[in-house]
């Protein structure tokens, strides 16, 4: 055993090698760094985009970036210098440059003399990365003296980054009126018939939206008045309630379909968590029990009063579409995106899914691409008593 060793020993002086550490640079390698290695948060980044240029082969240079917090982060590089593996470890950093957007705030406050208001009450904002806002106030006011103040809100995340809202602030001596009220209101409706003298050719579909709130429909006469498809609620949660089918969902459905409409659902939904996005698929998954279906299903969110509660950013608000999608898929489904035109352009982030737009005007402005179209809430049609939403359905 002693003589393999001193062999091995003399092989080693002879020939000059030696161990080596993998994570010491050799003084002739040169790696050139993005100046300031920052990178915005959840942005899709590779080691490629902070290395400027180097002298040696990088070996894993499309390999993604940690970019869903905020702070101080590294990686390891890997490249090769003459037939030897090395490694060496860079730092960068995450930034959140973006600042909150402001969902709802009055324009205007009222309070009469000495009565004290929280001026951010009811209001609801969102970021793209922190789930919980700072809402204040700057300006001067007086509330022991009637008067007009010109106030501003200011909405600020935890990095720093501050939206603002200018708004009036009144003061009285004693309520004149009920600020903002307005008894008068008038009532509208929309036929079915003119919805289809408006808008039907051979490239779209006209149909309806329903939920508890239809009662009991008869199909049979929706479809005799022109509807060629509908769009049903199948269940729903609020930030009280865990999901529960609708009412009438199975007694819809089954009609809907043995009338020979095409058949969608919609899921209203409040989820907020990961856990509960999946958990909410998969009882979807279970009362759906493959049936099919001719739209996408329709992931409906609309708690936009109660947003602040649900401590969420707008990054959390499509992942949670990203976990039902990835529950139903399995299926053969796919998810749809419902929203207002305001909440489309302002609050969703792009994406990839299908849009269900609503906006209730005679012809749409909205500029992003959609497959449907609520047009109106107060449409009257046979076999429905009561008003019903129309949609529209362009074909692809």
């Amino acid at each position: 055993m002693k003589k393999y060793l001193i062999i091995f020993v003399l092989l080693i002086l002879l020939t000059g090698c030696k161990t080596y550490d993998e994570y010491e640079m050799p003084e002739e390698v040169e790696i050139t760094l993005n100046e300031n290695n920052q990178f915005e948060v959840y942005s899709e980044q590779t080691l490629d985009d902070l290395i400027i240029d180097s002298n040696v082969e990088i070996t894993n240079l499309d390999e993604a970036l940690e970019t869903e917090e905020v702070g101080d982060n590294e990686i390891t590089i890997e490249y090769k210098y003459k037939k030897r593996n090395y490694k060496h470890i860079i730092d960068y950093e995450i930034v959140d440059t973006e600042k909150p957007f402001i969902i709802k705030l009055p324009e205007h406050r009222y309070t009469i003399v000495n009565e004290e208001i929280d001026f951010c009450e009811g209001g609801s904002f969102i970021d793209n990365y922190d789930r919980e806002l700072d809402c204040s106030i700057t300006g001067d006011y007086d509330i022991t003296t009637p008067n007009t103040y010109y106030l501003k809100y200011q909405v600020t995340d935890d990095s720093g980054n501050i939206a603002t809202k200018d708004f009036t602030f009144e003061v009285f001596s004693e309520w004149p009126y009920n600020p903002g009220g307005d008894s008068n209101y008038t009532y509208t409706y929309t036929l079915f018939d003119d919805i289809q003298e408006k808008y039907k050719d051979q490239d779209v579909m006209l149909g309806i939206d329903v939920s508890v709130w239809q009662g009991d429909i008869d199909f049979n006469q929706v479809k005799a008045d022109g509807a060629e498809f509908v769009i049903i609620r199948m269940a729903y949660s609020d930030s009280d309630t865990e999901i529960v089918l609708d009412k009438y969902f199975e007694q819809n459905i089954k009609k809907a379909k043995d009338a020979g409409l095409l058949v969608g659902v919609y899921i209203y939904t409040s989820a907020s968590s990961k856990e509960e996005a999946i958990d909410q698929a998969k009882f979807i998954k279970k009362h759906l029990n493959k049936t099919k279906l001719d739209f996408p299903i329709v992931y409906d969110f609309e708690e936009w009063s109660d947003f602040n509660s649900l401590k969420m950013n707008s990054h959390d608000l499509l992942e949670r579409v990203n976990e039902y999608q990835s529950v139903l898929e399995k299926d053969g489904y796919d998810m749809m995106i419902y929203g207002s035109k305001w909440y489309l352009e302002n609050v969703w982030l792009s994406n990839d899914y299908d849009t269900w737009l609503a906006h209730y005007i005679d012809e749409t402005d909205y500029a992003g691409d959609y497959i449907l179209w609520q047009l109106c809430s107060d449409g009257i049609i046979d076999g429905i008593n009561g008003y019903v939403d129309f949609d529209i359905y362009y074909k692809k």
